[in-house]
């Protein structure tokens, strides 16, 4: 037990130390992890995928992911807008090929193909767009913010949860999860973003509260929808890289849900 605890911690707080650098230090640094942390989720969803017989096309899947992720960081980076034409291109590219594979379900292929890109490739995408919306730079805090506040919904959510909960947010599916929990997570979680406001340059008191709350709310979705996929397949993680802590759709899953939703808000805001 207490070699498991070390072994979660650790990993932990080397996931955070790495994502906190690659974002701080420099756009490029940004852009190869979330390049990497894209194709793996890719991947663990497609072994998932796999133990339903279903078998999405791994080499164009990655490709098409790679290359929407990269034309969103080429337009806000550089200005450079064309590359979501090769995106659309290979996406019916991907289509074609399902024909000449020989694989049975080919119509579930195609379509767990096309949402892996849709549930994983375009939350990272969208994710670049949100400092250029308010300041038309790369602004590093901006990115950070929303993982710091999962961070912290996650964490207290555990802590109320452990101490006070009694009443099952979601049974059927994730029977950890206590309302005490989500509650007790999503006030601190608001709370401290309230507290946050002032050191994030190009948002407002009210925009900083605004996306605390999508992050809860979202962000307790994505983790359920995680879970509902998990149970579908009678799998514990999606995978095993980071030690303690499971795959990277178990540390990404609420992110990727609430960004989507903060890229509206801010769109219609901004």
């Amino acid at each position: 037990m207490v070699s498991n605890f070390w072994k979660r911690a650790i990993s932990g707080l080397l996931f955070v130390f790495i994502l906190t650098g690659c974002i701080f230090i420099h756009p490029i640094c940004f852009y190869i992890l979330f390049f990497i942390i894209n194709i793996l989720g890719i991947i663990e969803f497609g072994r998932m995928a796999k133990k339903m017989n279903i078998h999405i096309n791994f080499p164009f899947c990655i490709l098409c992911g790679s290359v929407l992720f990269t034309a969103g960081f080429l337009h806000n980076y550089i200005d450079y807008k064309d590359g979501y034409l090769f995106f659309f291109l290979l996406t019916f590219l991907m289509a074609i090929r399902e024909l000449y594979r020989k694989q049975g379900n080919g119509f579930q292929n195609i379509a767990f193909s096309y949402y892996a890109l849709l549930y994983i490739s375009l939350p990272f995408t969208l994710l670049i767009y949100l400092p250029y919306m308010t300041s038309g730079q790369w602004m590093p805090e901006i990115i950070f913010f929303p993982f710091l506040l999962v961070w912290i919904n996650d964490t207290f959510a555990y802590l109320f949860g452990s101490q006070f909960g009694k009443h099952k947010l979601f049974p059927r599916i994730s029977p950890k999860k206590s309302w005490e929990g989500a509650i007790g997570g999503g006030v601190t979680t608001i709370l401290a973003a309230l507290c946050i406001a002032p050191h994030i340059e190009g948002y407002t008191i009210i925009d900083t509260a605004i996306i605390a709350c999508i992050v809860v709310v979202f962000g307790i979705y994505g983790d359920l929808l995680e879970s509902l996929f998990k149970r579908s397949i009678e799998i514990k993680d999606s995978g095993n890289i980071l030690p303690g802590h499971g795959g990277i759709l178990d540390r990404f899953d609420a992110i990727i849900f609430a960004i989507p939703a903060i890229f509206v808000y801010m769109e219609f805001m901004y």
